[in-house]
């Protein structure tokens, strides 16, 4: 129990100082991080080979992660403190200012909480009326439920006790109970703070060893509920609201409470469109690691693959693979897990491998502004800050995107930023890997339907508009929304349902943009641009089901972009020469962004604000 004494002495600041250490320790460990794993393993992997080269890249990794672990339970511990402080602080507001109301009324406040007042009140034969020594109350009264004869008791003696107190002609008496029972709620909620916030303290520590293992980082999670579970009262957990609205409540926070934000609530934070990219990115980072260590625990518990997956059958002279009973037995009971975790766990290592790519060929700082591990996983990847972008490009993947497969779609806007960076004149080039949505993962079942596009159009409009609300330069950036196969039918449903927010379009290899007309795109009349490289058939076969109409042309005309009456302006993606080099044909539906292609230097061009130097299909 805190008591006057101990309530007279109290600095909450103390703990205040003591989280703002914690917040400088946590910044080193995040400079050490950065410097380890996106840096120093960076700079091995462009000037070093051999088996030497391999160890040290682990060992530093190992060492990253000690520091982004590090990082991670320095921020619980300082949003901790903040918290106790914040409580602390209240509470003892609470008791100084009774305090000095008693000091005021000329009463003492005794070290049990007790105030002694002196006589006052109209005399009687001669004499004030006494003066006493009055102790406070705190708690909340029953109401409802079961009678319990014992409380209502003790109900009926308050009462009574209440109507003495009334009754008592020294008007010194009614201002000490009052002053009285301030003293004892400043000390009762003292006390709960001490109480809540120290074993939540003492749980923050890790293994006394140099390894950070995956059980820490599961540890890491129940350590953030721990501390969540208690800091209602300091940091109440965000609302997400529209782009703009969150951005305006962000800023509204001070530096300290953007922190412990990130610290406590990890995963609403880095989900929250208008959020400054780096703020989501230390936000996401912290969920990317935790996840990877609960799958990888999860699946080291599972039952390897057997590894006699087939056997031989003979029947009429012929022999064929079967499936083992084994291997059906296995696959029944754990396979589907099985495979989802090897492929999240895949999607994992790439998002790390981006983080430590930087550096390599020029490639500037990754950006994680979404992660979700679940079904079939979500990730956005930037290449480059895009609050700080002049042009940004957005990339929508199509058919079969999903988590495990991202490094694809990740190397394809790595190759967009390395084309269209030396066209802008210095001005800064973000390129964005947007996986925010639920892709059609089978070309037979899922491809055909709407749905999957317009259930993720609204996120994608959410998303442009939050890249709008963060940005930090002046003027609003030229933003590029680029779609590939599905991905441009999401685009085009995007437009269609809302504000696309974009100034330029890029579509390849697209089955078709649920409208029938350039015009519908939401975008600035000539800035929808289209690519069908020879031997897409995709355009073709896709029109039946995500083609667009114009009533004009007497509708139920299902045009897609690569028709002339849609009126985009059409790309040449065949072989070419710029600037005196060749460049190469695109061929089939996944070549867009392959090296030296006109493909991918129109897209570039387009993204640099390069119009006029576009290379348009004859």
């Amino acid at each position: 129990m805190v008591d006057v004494a101990a309530m007279r002495k109290l600095d909450p600041e103390q703990f205040g100082q003591a989280a703002d250490g914690y917040r400088v320790l946590g910044s080193m460990a995040d400079e050490a991080k950065g410097r380890v794993q996106d840096h120093i393993v960076g700079k091995i992997d462009r000037g070093l080979g051999g088996l030497a080269a391999k160890a040290a890249k682990k060992a530093l990794r190992g060492l990253g992660n000690n520091f982004h672990y590090v990082q991670a339970e320095c921020g619980l511990v300082r949003a901790a403190l903040n918290a106790l402080a914040a409580e602390l602080r209240a509470a003892k507001k609470k008791f100084d200012a009774a305090e000095e109301d008693a000091r005021t009324a000329h009463f003492k406040v005794n070290l049990d909480g007790s105030v002694t007042y002196p006589p006052a009140g109209e005399e009687v034969d001669g004499r004030k009326p006494e003066g006493g020594t009055v102790h406070g109350k705190t708690g909340s009264k029953p109401t409802g439920g079961p009678i319990d004869p014992a409380a209502d008791a003790n109900m009926l003696a308050e009462s009574l006790e209440k109507q003495a107190d009334k009754a008592n002609p020294n008007p010194n008496h009614h201002k000490a109970v009052e002053i009285a029972d301030r003293i004892a709620e400043a000390l009762e909620e003292a006390t709960i703070a001490d109480r809540k916030w120290a074993p939540k303290l003492r749980a923050l520590k890790a293994d006394d060893d140099l390894h950070v293992s995956r059980k820490d980082w599961t540890d890491v999670t129940k350590d953030m509920r721990g501390v969540r579970a208690g800091a209602d009262d300091y940091l109440k957990p965000p609302k997400k609201g529209s782009p703009k609205e969150n951005a305006a409540w962000w800023e509204k926070l001070s530096k300290e409470q953007q922190d412990d934000y990130v610290a406590l609530y990890p995963a609403s934070i880095g989900g929250m469109d208008g959020l400054p990219a780096a703020a989501r990115d230390e936000a996401n980072r912290t969920v990317l690691a935790e996840a990877k260590a609960k799958y990888q625990l999860e699946l080291d518990k599972l039952p390897p693959e057997p590894r006699n997956k087939y056997s031989s059958v003979s029947a009429g002279g012929a022999t064929s693979q079967a499936y083992t009973d084994e291997w059906i037995a296995w696959n029944k009971k754990y396979g589907e897990r099985y495979r989802h975790l090897k492929s999240s766990l895949s999607g994992m290592r790439a998002i790390e491998g981006r983080f430590e790519a930087t550096g390599k060929e020029g490639l500037p700082d990754a950006y994680l502004l979404g992660f979700k591990p679940e079904g079939h996983g979500r990730a956005i990847v930037a290449n480059g800050n895009p609050d700080e972008a002049v042009h940004q490009a957005v990339y929508v993947p199509g058919t079969t995107a999903n988590l495990g497969d991202i490094e694809k779609d990740m190397d394809r806007m790595k190759s967009v930023w390395r084309e269209a960076q030396p066209l802008t004149g210095g001005a800064p080039v973000s390129t964005i890997t947007w996986l925010g949505y639920d892709a059609p993962q089978n070309v037979v079942t899922d491809s055909p339907s709407p749905r999957y596009a317009n259930d993720g159009a609204s996120a994608f409009d959410r998303f442009n508009e939050g890249l709008e609300a963060s940005h930090a330069g002046d003027g609003s950036p030229h933003r590029t929304a680029i779609g590939h196969s599905y991905g441009t039918t999401l685009i085009g449903s995007a437009a269609r349902q809302g504000n696309l927010n974009a100034d330029d379009v890029i579509f390849a290899g697209s089955p078709g943009v649920q409208v029938g007309s350039a015009k519908e795109m939401d975008v600035p009349k000539g800035h929808v641009w289209n690519e069908e490289a020879e031997g897409d058939v995709v355009p073709d076969i896709g029109r039946y089901g995500h083609g667009g109409s114009q009533w004009k042309m007497g509708g139920g005309v299902w045009l897609n972009p690569s028709d002339e009456e849609f009126g985009a302006h059409q790309l040449n993606t065949g072989a070419d020469e710029w600037n005196g080099r060749k460049t190469e044909a695109a061929h089939g539906h996944s070549d867009y962004w392959d090296e030296n292609t006109t493909s991918l230097k129109n897209q570039a061009r387009v993204v640099a604000g390069r119009h006029g130097d576009v290379h348009l299909d004859d």
